[in-house]
């Protein structure tokens, strides 16, 4: 008797959370992405001098719409199914001049936080949140270690191209032989065409690093951060071109990023949050 109690608890308790949960009224959430209109290229390179980065890093100039609206099309449809009775606002982000010329000047590590305080600062100005229940915002992330074949150092959304070949001098300044110490590492890479997978040292890897950020609608309090890396990597082993750069064009990859760029997005809500602490918004960024 005691065990037939026992299994009717263990049913009744999760039927009662499901009914608890079924009586909340649907939320309001609104979403934003503030990945901007910056793609990072970083290219592995030879050196000679330890003082010299391993690797080339430019950014490049793009709409900032285009990678933002696949953002928020992924989180969208996450959301759509954790939460299909909820109410979901799109809204627009663009970083002023100032802000842009502040994380060109930051180190990686200040940078997440200066995104976050000017979004919460443009926040402000809008009554309508008062109507809100809870705000998803994807936030660039710049601070990540090397991992998978991948460097460290990579924020935001861009591309990583890893050469043909080993880029290593012999010998460097130093008279020491680096070849061996950076020897390459064959990774499983993926026919960019065919999708078949092989494995392969050079490759060029899409990738997107960001966190997902929570923020109680009303007091603007980030209520859970989860961060986010996601990469592809991709070569075509049957094409002529002995350069990787040239077995993969340019239209491909963008189509690619923007397809991995809503896969991330769309990942972030269906796993696992990490809760932070409330933290207060400062009664200045209310003024």
């Amino acid at each position: 008797m005691l065990k037939e109690l026992l299994t009717a608890a263990a049913i009744a308790l999760p039927l009662a959370a499901l009914a608890q949960e079924a009586g909340k009224p649907p939320q309001t959430i609104a979403l934003i992405s503030t990945l901007g209109d910056q793609l990072s290229i970083v290219k592995q390179r030879g050196k000679r001098a330890r003082s010299v980065d391993d690797f080339s890093r430019r950014t490049v100039q793009v709409d900032p719409q285009l990678l933002n609206m696949a953002v928020l099309r992924g989180l969208d449809k996450a959301l759509a199914e954790e939460e299909p009775a909820s109410r979901r606002i799109m809204l627009r982000w663009s970083a002023n001049p100032a802000l842009a010329e502040q994380l060109k000047n930051a180190s990686f590590e200040a940078r997440d936080a200066l995104v976050l305080d000017a979004l919460r600062d443009r926040l402000t100005l809008i009554p309508q949140r008062a109507e809100w229940d809870r705000i998803e915002a994807i936030l660039p992330r710049y601070a990540w270690e090397s991992r998978e074949g991948m460097p460290s150092r990579l924020g935001g959304i861009g591309i990583y191209i890893k050469p043909t070949g080993n880029q290593w001098e012999l010998l460097d300044e130093d008279g020491v032989d680096r070849k061996q110490e950076h020897a390459d590492t064959a990774q499983t890479v993926t026919n960019i065409r065919t999708g078949e997978q092989q494995r392969d040292t050079a490759y060029v890897a899409p990738f997107i690093s960001f966190e997902r950020v929570t923020l109680d609608a009303k007091t603007l309090a980030v209520v859970a951060r989860k961060p986010q890396f996601t990469h592809s990597k991709y070569s075509d082993a049957k094409s002529s071109s002995i350069d990787v750069i040239d077995q993969v064009s340019p239209a491909e990859i963008v189509t690619h990023l923007n397809k991995l760029v809503e896969q991330a997005a769309f990942r972030s809500v269906r796993g696992a949050v990490e809760v932070s602490p409330v933290k207060p918004l400062p009664k200045e960024a209310g003024k």
